[in-house]
């Protein structure tokens, strides 16, 4: 959590920073070093106290201090004179997609917008025409984004919500008296957006739960507190629901708290057609009594079903699967072999090569690809031609001697606004995998986005299209493009559409993953890393894909080093 309430103070202090209109580079700064820390695979506080802040990529002097007076006061004193400087209700205006905090800055110094409700009324009267890249098209975006701020509410994206759950899960799992915590609601379910967080406990002493539930560190207001059931809200969190039953009731409990609503109204129709009846304290007969219930199998046994996961519990086709004893055999993450697209130093990343590789061993994978991005995305330090082969040599270097493991070499290749690639066929020839993507001119029309991307397609050096939508969760909608399309053209040309595992783009969304692979399309699962620690993200695209009915069969780096190469020959 302390990682989490670091790297969240840095980024204020970066959009602050900008909006105060201050040179851009100490923001990115700021930025680089809340990354490195939210990927940390250990405690700040251990860092700080072994003297090691400055060994974090990113961290110099000056923010190992912000660091270290946060450890040991709970603030930064730097923060709290740029707060004082600049409202909050500005930093809000950073949530609308499209919206930067360059933008704001000038909003905010020249306009004097201080809220959404100010942001909508000058874009409304067409006052922001004189500002640089603002223009009919741009306000209609952003008034389009202050809806969709406003319509989203407090949900938070699964990528925050699942890891702070399971440090409170953890926390909650060490009190004297305590038998199971689990994390239930759209967390299990593995939902790309959380409302309410909801956990399940089970324990001897239920006021001494409640006691530590309530007293957390990062509480921040205890709306309810009660014998069984106590709210809390938690800061970057929103409410927490914990819910204490008897050990006997655990799963019936945890069953009931997963949801979704959809499937368990189906579940309690078939319940009753069978004479049972069931809730959140279990399965009872007709005469009421209490059935046997060890695990959530035996729920569904009892109704003549198989087991259904809970990536599946959604009323959309799976009570029918399970029924006819035809639910898949979901993708696992231990099925995932190797990881087909990630950074380095030699662009954006802060890990080298053999960083990426070492973590990648670690996990037990067979495979790696690395995919710097090319020339053309200048801001990330794309790689030009010559580059690009001295990266290739030493990839070369690394795999002579590996036994069982192998690094390939690719490219996150640019997609131009033409459809045009920005590295030449015979470069892409020499690589063993050519990823393509778009990070550029989002605003075209659905027709010309969807030619763009196919055109990249056809080259028969691309094999694969990452993040195919461009969204960003809660920050920027996926641009025009007609996926259905995609699919088809993928079909045909023998390309594969990845499921990006960042949580911030989960890009193959589940609809579409579904979709895909429901019409024969092969998928890959990437975690887009720029950080060892990232690949640890492989978690959430592998809970897409599960979401979406995947099995191993759909995912070409399930596959063996053998068979994957053979696929992309």
């Amino acid at each position: 959590m302390k990682n989490f309430e670091i790297a969240a103070a840095l980024i204020e202090i970066a959009d602050l920073t900008e909006i105060a209109g201050e040179e851009a580079f100490k923001a990115r700064a700021y930025r680089r070093a809340a990354d490195s820390i939210v990927k940390l695979p250990g405690d700040i506080g251990e860092y700080a106290a072994e003297g090691r802040l400055m060994e974090i990529p990113g961290v110099g002097k000056n923010i190992a201090a912000k660091i270290e007076e946060h450890l040991s006061t709970g603030a930064m004193r730097h923060l709290d004179r740029l707060r004082e400087r600049i409202p909050h209700t500005v930093l809000e205006m950073l949530d609308v997609p499209g919206l930067g905090p360059r933008t704001a800055s000038i909003l905010y110094r020249e306009l004097g917008i201080r809220d959404l409700n100010g942001l909508e009324a000058v874009l409304r009267e067409g006052r922001t025409r004189g500002i640089r890249g603002m223009g009919e098209k741009k306000e209609r975006s952003l008034l389009k984004g202050v809806e969709e701020v406003r319509r989203r509410g407090t949900r938070t994206p699964l990528g925050t919500a699942w890891p702070l759950s399971e440090e409170i899960a953890g926390i909650l799992r060490g009190v004297p008296g305590v038998h199971r915590v689990e994390i239930a609601g759209s967390i299990r379910r593995r939902r790309e957006t959380v409302g309410d967080v909801d956990l399940v406990a089970s324990s001897d002493d239920p006021d001494g739960l409640m006691e530590a539930f309530t007293s957390l560190p990062m509480v921040v207001d205890v709306p309810a507190r009660g014998d069984t059931k106590s709210v809390v809200k938690i800061d970057g969190l929103g409410q927490v629901d914990l819910r204490v039953v008897k050990p006997g009731e655990f799963v019936a409990a945890l069953h009931h708290s997963t949801g979704s609503k959809e499937h368990h109204v189906r579940l309690r129709g078939m319940a009753k057609d069978r004479g049972l009846k069931i809730n959140e304290y279990g399965v009872f007969d007709e005469g009421d009594s209490p059935m046997r219930i060890d695990s959530e199998e035996d729920i569904y046994g009892l109704l003549g079903m198989e087991y259904v996961p809970p990536e599946l519990r959604e009323d959309a086709g799976e009570v029918e699967a399970a029924l006819e004893s035809r639910l898949p055999d979901l993708v696992r993450e231990e099925d995932i072999l190797g990881d087909l697209h990630m950074h380095t130093r030699w662009s954006d990343g802060t890990g080298s090569v053999e960083d990426m590789a070492r973590a990648a061993k670690e996990r037990g994978y067979q495979y790696i690809a690395i995919s710097d991005h090319s020339k053309s995305l200048g801001v990330a330090g794309g790689l030009n031609e010559e580059r690009l082969m001295a990266q290739a040599r030493e990839i070369e270097s690394l795999n002579e001697g590996e036994s069982g493991f192998r690094i390939l070499k690719g490219i996150e290749v640019e997609i131009m606004k033409s459809g045009c690639l920005d590295l030449d066929d015979e470069i892409l020839a020499g690589l063993d995998i050519v990823t393509a993507s778009v990070h550029s001119a989002f605003n075209m029309g659905r027709d010309a986005m969807t030619a763009r991307i196919e055109a990249a397609m056809k080259n028969e050096h691309v094999d694969v299209i990452a993040h195919p939508t461009g969204r960003l969760i809660g920050r920027r909608e996926p641009y025009e493009v007609d996926v259905d399309r995609l699919i088809e053209t993928a079909l045909k040309t023998s390309t594969y559409l990845e499921i990006n595992a960042s949580p911030d783009r989960l890009d193959l969304s589940d609809y579409w993953a579904r979709r895909a692979m429901e019409a024969g399309c092969g998928l890959v699962i990437n975690t887009d890393a720029h950080a060892a620690a990232s690949l640890d993200d492989m978690r959430f695209g592998v809970s897409v894909a599960r979401r979406a009915w995947g099995t191993r069969k759909h995912i070409i780096n399930a596959l063996s080093l053998e068979d994957l190469l053979e696929k992309l020959r």
